[in-house]
């Protein structure tokens, strides 16, 4: 027989060591297999195959059931080599990860990820640890191999870790390589190679697949500016038009400098500003370059000259995961293997006719950056852009990167990276975009980057405002504290390009889009405003309806109007300024944060600290209004507070307020009691204990 039967491959599948992924998708000769048998205490009628190949259809791919296995399996004909997410939906509505994926996101959707393989060539069934997986002790090496065709032939293999040959045994039997890793091998990312061939001489020519050893957390340091800084986010084309084509542009950026200003803004994060294909900007096909369409390098030196002159710093979004498939290093190897960019590229085949792509999008091919002049490439155009002519003088560069899509990108590049642009200049800001959970962070912190945009706390925010989880936020806190080193830092937002508009992430609600913003300024790290969020603009995914033109009369409006969401931002920045307490870092060494837990689970509190000052930040999203004395406990350090109580920002009108509201603290043994609270639902004070 020249192909093993499917109840074969099910055997070999359901036998192999514990460490492997029983049903794991497989290749045939019609596509990669899916399989699923139900553990669900429900009966289950109907699975599908729902993923980025089908447009997340829950109807596209049905899977049938084997009656003498009760197992459920389906066949799809999704392109090899490329990264696709997916879910099995169980009777329609039930949506869960495939619990024999290969590889798992962390993020909260927990989407199984498969990178089909060639059909015919033997495969990798399994691997541990797993792509992208952080471990915190040194592992042992296991992969299960499989072939359609014959047995492997262990003649055949070869196994690297990082670039070098490893000594490993491989049971014929079980089909199974295994290695004993070195104890002196350090902390950080890790490559694992292999090749081999089956006894029909079927070859898979390379497997490579990371993992990354975090055992030890070390301080890092990062610049101290961004503490108290607020960042503002611009994208160009909509943001301001100087000379009427219809195109925002650097001209119009600068004649609105002085609008920032105002707002309290000290840091501009521009989305990207090379030539493109796209009007977003993320389709890249010349990195060296300004779009045309937002004028000239003397327009963009003229902004640089303009906002350093007002004391903002300038972050450029560097996207480096890929490029648009019409750059000229692209279209030089498509389809010619023999092009000196072949390798800068992941094409998949001999022909160079398909390639790994950034998601779906297949106009965004993925740059190789195994290949040590990919790495070398944008090491050198970083440097360009932070010093252009090369003189120590940074008044003509930008003052730090914001790296899109920085999980894409492998953390041996970004540690290189690192140490080049700190040896540059030790003040440039390195801000990576990973849209994870916290554990998913922790290696981006490891001698990478400075600060991570703080999705973590940007779905507790959802989850607390959605659904009135008063322990999402204090969690998700005090967990990046335990898990991250001393010196970390955070991007804190209620919205960006890619997400919902903050307004409109809060259905319209002003109340909760107030108190949000009063947590994101009474927090420690760096708050974020996307452009015309302040002054409420608009707008629910797809992205379109979120970077839209930016609406420059109601700003002005706004600006007169002193009871308007833009002077409530305008506000809240002063007071961040005002009183350095709110800023302060909170982290494994630098304390200056403690939540207090209501004993009516009613309000969340929390205490910002330092040797100055002491202050009480109250937020009342219950849907109810709570009166009398409010009991609340301390989470973890019980620090000795100040008992007289000055209320010194709230959103309620303070004439209203009885004469002894909030007059009085007392506090025993863990519990602070504040006497005579009257807090509405809606209602945020911040509180000055003297």
């Amino acid at each position: 027989m020249k192909t093993l039967s499917y109840l074969f491959l099910i055997l070999i599948l359901l036998t192999a060591v514990n460490f492997a992924q029983n049903l794991s998708p497989i290749p045939t000769k019609e596509g990669t297999r899916f399989f699923y048998k139900s553990d669900q205490a429900f009966e289950v009628f109907s699975v599908a195959v729902a993923g980025q190949f089908n447009g997340w259809d829950a109807k596209a791919n049905s899977m049938s059931l084997n009656d003498t296995t009760n197992i459920w399996s389906t066949t799809i004909n999704i392109q090899t080599g490329i990264e696709y997410h997916y879910k099995f939906v169980i009777n329609d509505t039930l949506w869960i990860t495939d619990p024999n994926a290969p590889n798992v996101t962390e993020d909260e959707w927990r989407n199984g990820i498969i990178i089909a393989q060639k059909f015919g060539a033997p495969f990798v069934i399994s691997i541990h640890p797993a792509q992208s997986r952080r471990v915190e002790e040194i592992p042992e090496l296991k992969i299960l191999l499989g072939s359609n065709e014959a047995k492997i032939d262990p003649n055949s293999i070869s196994l690297l870790f990082n670039d070098a040959p490893i000594n490993f045994s491989f049971d014929e039997k079980k089909s199974v390589v295994t290695a004993i890793l070195d104890s002196s091998i350090t902390d950080g990312e890790h490559k694992i190679f292999i090749a081999f061939a089956d006894k029909k001489r079927n070859v898979n020519e390379r497997f490579i697949s990371k993992f990354f050893l975090d055992r030890f957390i070390h301080d890092i340091v990062t610049p101290t500016f961004y503490d108290s800084a607020v960042m503002y986010e611009i994208f160009i084309r909509t943001f301001y038009d100087s000379d009427k084509d219809g195109i925002g542009d650097f001209n119009g950026v600068t004649k609105k400098l002085d609008y920032i200003n105002i707002l309290g803004a000290n840091v501009i994060w521009l989305m990207p500003w090379n030539e493109s294909t796209t009007v977003h900007g993320y389709n890249v096909v010349d990195y060296y370059s300004i779009e045309k369409d937002y004028g000239t390098f003397d327009d963009y030196f003229n902004f640089l000259k303009e906002a350093k002159n007002r004391n903002m710093r300038v972050i450029m979004d560097f996207v480096i995961n890929h490029s648009d498939s019409t750059h000229p290093f692209f279209l030089d190897a498509y389809k010619n293997p023999k092009s000196k960019y072949s390798d800068w590229y992941q094409f998949t085949n001999d022909e160079n006719s398909n390639w790994r792509h950034f998601g779906i999008e297949r106009k965004m091919p993925k740059f190789d950056f195994e290949n040590p002049e990919v790495q070398k490439y944008f090491l050198d155009n970083a440097k360009f852009w932070l010093d252009p002519n090369g003189d120590g003088d940074f008044s003509d560069g930008v003052d730090g990167f914001r790296c899109d899509a920085a999980k894409e990108v492998p953390h041996r590049f970004w540690s290189v990276f690192r140490k080049e642009m700190k040896a540059i200049n030790p003040e440039v800001l390195l801000l990576g975009e990973v849209w994870d959970n916290a554990f998913f962070l922790i290696p981006f912190f490891k001698e990478e980057f400075d600060m991570l945009f703080d999705y973590p706390l940007f779905y507790a925010m959802e989850d607390y405002f959605g659904e009135r989880n008063l322990s999402e936020i204090p969690e998700r806190i005090n967990e990046m504290n335990e898990i991250y080193p001393s010196g970390y830092q955070m991007t804190r937002f209620l919205s960006n390009h890619d997400n919902h508009r903050a307004i409109s992430f809060f259905d319209y609600d002003i109340k909760k889009l107030k108190q949000a913003n009063f947590l994101l300024f009474t927090l420690p790290g760096m708050p974020m405003i996307y452009y015309g969020d302040e002054i409420g603009k608009s707008g629910k995914l797809p992205p379109e309806n979120v970077r839209q033109n930016m609406n420059w009369n109601e700003a002005q409006k706004q600006i007169d109007n002193e009871e308007s969401l833009f002077n409530f931002h305008k506000n809240l920045i002063e007071l961040r300024k005002q009183f350095p307490t709110l800023w302060k870092r909170d982290d494994s060494k630098n304390n200056s944060l403690e939540f207090l837990n209501d004993k009516n689970e009613k309000i969340l509190a929390y205490l910002r600290f330092d040797e100055e000052s002491q202050f009480i930040i109250l937020v009342n999203n219950s849907g109810e209004t709570v009166k009398g004395n409010l009991e609340l406990f301390f989470q973890n350090n019980i620090i000795e507070l100040k008992n007289r109580i000055e209320i010194t920002y709230t959103n309620v009108d303070q004439s209203s307020l009885n004469a002894n509201a909030f007059n009085f603290l007392e506090q025993k043994n863990g519990e602070v009691k504040i006497k005579n609270v009257i807090l509405d639902n809606g209602d945020f004070y911040l509180l000055r204990l003297k």
